[in-house]
């Protein structure tokens, strides 16, 4: 979690309180913060590869406050900003299916051209990286070029689908040409 992150958090916030949004989503945001906050020593640090029962409990609850809000508020710029970060905690968790499926949820609902970029290229990166279905990673890595050839997603897809198709015989002439 970023000072960017804490940023968004709070202008989200103070925007809420600021138009006199009360009940249900005020208090989902403001279970979001603690949350979140709640959360940052778990990820700083490096002695744990397992979070631990209270930071479980932690990211359970985020999972559902995430989705929660992004149910109620359809296109809402902080929604699809909660759906990206329940995809990371859904990868983080090594539930790649569920995190796939959320990525495919931000890249359908909608949202700024460079989130829906990221999202199928993520898709693309897990299928590649943990579920080992190239033709799945392929195809996402071409829908990226293809929708999106202009954002910063599209090269890197480009550059992911050259290496995932280079033969073994081709990495080899590359290293020859290069010792030339």
């Amino acid at each position: 979690m970023s000072l960017r992150f804490a940023r968004v958090t709070g202008l989200a916030l103070a925007i809420c309180w600021g138009c006199g949004v009360a009940g249900p989503d005020a208090l989902v945001l403001e279970r979001i913060e603690k949350a979140e906050a709640e959360l940052r020593p778990f990820l700083k640090s490096t002695d744990a590869e397992v979070l631990p029962p209270e930071g479980e409990r932690v990211v359970s609850s985020l999972l559902r406050d995430y989705a929660a809000y992004a149910n109620a508020h359809h296109g809402d710029s902080l929604a699809v900003l909660f759906l990206m970060r329940r995809a990371d905690l859904l990868q983080g968790r090594g539930d790649h299916e569920a995190a796939v499926n959320q990525w495919l949820d931000v890249a359908e609902g909608g949202g700024p051209d460079e989130c829906i970029a990221e999202s199928i290229f993520r898709v693309g990166f897990l299928r590649e990286t943990e579920l080992k279905d190239t033709t799945g990673a392929l195809k996402a890595y071409a829908e990226v070029m293809r929708i999106h050839p202009n954002s910063q997603w599209a090269s890197s897809a480009g550059d992911a689908a050259k290496w995932l198709t280079f033969s073994e015989s081709e990495f080899i002439k590359a290293l020859e040409r290069g010792q030339d």
